[in-house]
């Protein structure tokens, strides 16, 4: 890892910089001894020791057994323990709630799901803080917040659903709801920024810095990661949508948006003479079916097309193919196969957990937690 020591005129934030470093280290690469802390953030022993304490007086990371190495004294190696904080997630879909309960490596504890009318935004939110907070009082242990994932455009700093089609949702305020039922610290984002972040703290993006997440199921959008080891940690939202891609059947092109996604696909299969009402239906039947395994592979080859676009566009080192196609192995490689520019092997499937859009939301707080290297200021206390 090796990062530079960082320090400068500020001694408090240096501090969080340094405790975010650690925490980060600890979640990438523990359990460790302080000297290899030491060495691998290029710190002092004391500065190490300092961060530590604290850390172990709160049980969010915790010894274990000691080592010998033969010579000196014995190293005690240092870990993060998971089950010392969680975060509550919430996701609000086009027809249900889903609200779970979260530990800091992405383990979802617990989770409630609940059918509502997309179209009442004011009942959604306040139902939405009432099971979050109802969440929170289940937690084993000390909540550190709330994380809420929802699609469309999102204004993270005002915690707001700026624009949402599909819910017919302008200007709805969404944190300062919830963090007036529960009192808990709220973070807001899109769905997909939301997936990438999970990836980057618990999953297949783990300790990466250059990452593409790219959902595709009943919408088409990308989170990207990319930036230096030691810069500004952000994810951007964009859409792929109007990419060209070949046409499922009967030849042509047209946008993504309009022939890729999973309205798309089930409306080909049907037309195609399939019985299908959902994407898992059409999987199961391509074990049999040469109709349905054509038109799966056609949609591996519009992946494809997508992913040497914006590969060559962005160069990512890694692309992560996430939304409903992602359970099926079959399709990851079919993807690979096609690929012409990109790197088979730098595409990978989602890792963060049997609950993604909940774990992802959870994932929110969780992220900025270890980033924000605040615990040992007693913040998330």
């Amino acid at each position: 890892m090796n990062q530079p020591r960082l320090s400068g005129t500020r001694p408090r934030q240096a501090r969080q910089a340094n405790t975010a470093a650690v925490l980060q280290l600890l979640v990438q690469r523990g359990p460790l001894a302080r000297s290899d802390i030491a060495k691998e953030l290029s710190l002092n022993h004391g500065s190490v020791s300092r961060i530590i304490e604290p850390l172990l007086s709160l049980g969010i990371v915790r010894e274990l057994v000691e080592r010998s190495t033969g010579f000196g004294r014995p190293r005690v190696p240092v870990e993060l323990d998971p089950s010392s904080r969680y975060a509550v997630g919430v996701h609000l879909g086009l027809e249900r709630t889903t609200v779970g309960l979260t530990d800091l490596a992405g383990h979802c504890v617990r989770t409630y799901t609940e059918d509502r009318d997309p179209a009442d935004s004011a009942a959604t939110v306040r139902r939405a803080a009432e099971l979050a907070a109802e969440m929170t009082g289940h937690a084993p242990g000390p909540v550190l917040g709330i994380g809420l994932a929802v699609g469309g455009e999102v204004d993270r700093t005002a915690g707001r659903v700026a624009r949402n089609d599909v819910l017919g949702w302008v200007d709805v305020q969404v944190a300062e709801r919830l963090r007036e039922r529960t009192g808990l610290e709220v973070v807001v984002d899109a769905n997909v920024c939301a997936l990438l972040g999970a990836e980057l703290t618990f999953g297949a993006g783990l300790g990466q810095h250059s990452v593409l997440y790219l959902f595709v199921g009943n919408v088409a959008e990308m989170g990207f990661l990319g930036r230096p080891a030691t810069g500004p940690d952000s994810v951007i939202q964009g859409d792929f949508g109007r990419i060209l891609v070949p046409a499922l059947t009967g030849g042509g092109h047209a946008r993504f948006s309009e022939v890729g996604t999973d309205v798309a696909l089930l409306a080909a299969a049907r037309s195609a003479g399939l019985v299908v009402t959902s994407l898992a239906e059409l999987i199961r039947l391509a074990d049999t079916d040469p109709v349905a395994i054509g038109i799966l592979e056609a949609r591996s080859a519009q992946v494809a097309q997508v992913a040497d676009t914006v590969y060559d566009l962005m160069r990512p080192r890694m692309i992560i193919l996430g939304g409903s196609g992602a359970p099926s192995g079959q399709w990851l490689e079919a993807v690979r196969d096609r690929v012409e520019t990109t790197p088979p092997r730098s595409l990978v499937l989602p890792r963060s957990g049997d609950n993604p859009l909940v774990t992802a939301a959870a994932g929110l707080v969780v992220r900025a937690f270890f980033t924000t290297g605040t615990a040992a200021e007693g913040a998330w206390s």
